[in-house]
């Protein structure tokens, strides 16, 4: 299960992401103040709610926009004026050298080092999405990166805003990135809530895109999933009465480890709970 810390850190993260976005869309960077005022009084645009097919993730649709994809917990709009939104895909990753356009067996879309900063790490997937679309990879230039802080066992999470310049023409993104732990199989994901917009339109796309972003959810049982470690624990051949004891008390621990991380990146990431109001386990002040 999904800790509720977790399914609010993620929440927080979306919540957060639409302030990034205007941010970006007016041509400032992501430190300079003034432009969240501004962009806070733009009326939010009326959405229409959307569940994908399998129940796994909702969000609303402003007018003019549409659903091109949805399964799996990720869903994907197109707007009216060349916008694109992603929320909640996962890039499946190996501990290993970044190597354009290549991608290991198994399920695992790129190869990266962990070690890589969450910047670096955006820039080797947005190139290897192009690589794989047998586009050039764009150039990517970070703009800001403003970290959000969440336990360990969570994984790197982060606000992002950049600039893309590529076969579409120069692009501006903002996403809320997250890199999880790797796992025993040298295996991690990667989540990204992201914002695309022409250069020239960002600022106008921007009060829808960030209505979109607040409105995206994702059922506790979903969320939990997502968060999984890819690699299951190897199986244990061991079969005397003090090893199954112990064999239950670990699975125990560490359902309810996977259950705090899930809850923590609820509320940190996708309800942007300040930290005064998060649970101690998830670096607030509360008791849990």
């Amino acid at each position: 299960m999904l800790t509720t810390a977790q399914r609010n850190s993620l929440r927080r993260a979306i919540a957060i992401a639409p302030l990034a976005l205007a941010v970006f869309t007016s041509g400032c960077h992501a430190q300079q103040p003034a432009a969240a005022p501004a962009a806070s009084a733009t009326p939010a645009p009326q959405l229409q709610p959307y569940t994908a097919p399998d129940q796994s993730a909702s969000a609303g649709v402003p007018a003019g926009w549409k659903v091109t994809q949805a399964a799996q917990t990720a869903i994907q709009m197109a707007g009216p004026n060349g916008e694109t939104v992603f929320l909640g895909t996962t890039v499946i990753a190996k501990n290993a050298a970044f190597q354009l356009g290549t991608s290991p067996a198994n399920g695992i879309d790129i190869s990266m080092p962990y070690s890589a900063t969450l910047g670096q790490k955006l820039t080797m997937i947005v190139q290897q999405n192009a690589a794989k679309g047998g586009k050039p990879a764009p150039q990517i230039t970070i703009d800001s990166t403003t970290a959000l802080q969440l336990p360990a066992a969570v994984g790197q999470c982060a606000r992002i805003v950049a600039d893309a310049s590529g076969a579409q023409g120069a692009q501006k993104l903002m996403t809320v990135f997250c890199s999880l732990p790797v796992d025993s199989g040298g295996v991690y994901k990667n989540i990204l809530l992201l914002a695309q917009a022409p250069a020239a339109t960002a600022t106008a796309s921007a009060p829808a895109a960030h209505a979109i972003f607040s409105s995206y959810r994702i059922p506790a049982a979903w969320l939990q999933k997502k968060l999984a470690p890819f690699t299951a624990p190897p199986a244990s051949a061991a079969s005397t009465a003090a090893a199954v004891a112990a064999i239950n008390r670990s699975t125990m621990l560490g359902a309810a480890a996977v259950d705090n991380s899930a809850n923590c990146f609820d509320l940190s990431v996708l309800r942007e709970t300040p930290t005064y109001d998060l649970p101690r386990s998830c670096g607030g002040s509360k008791p849990d």
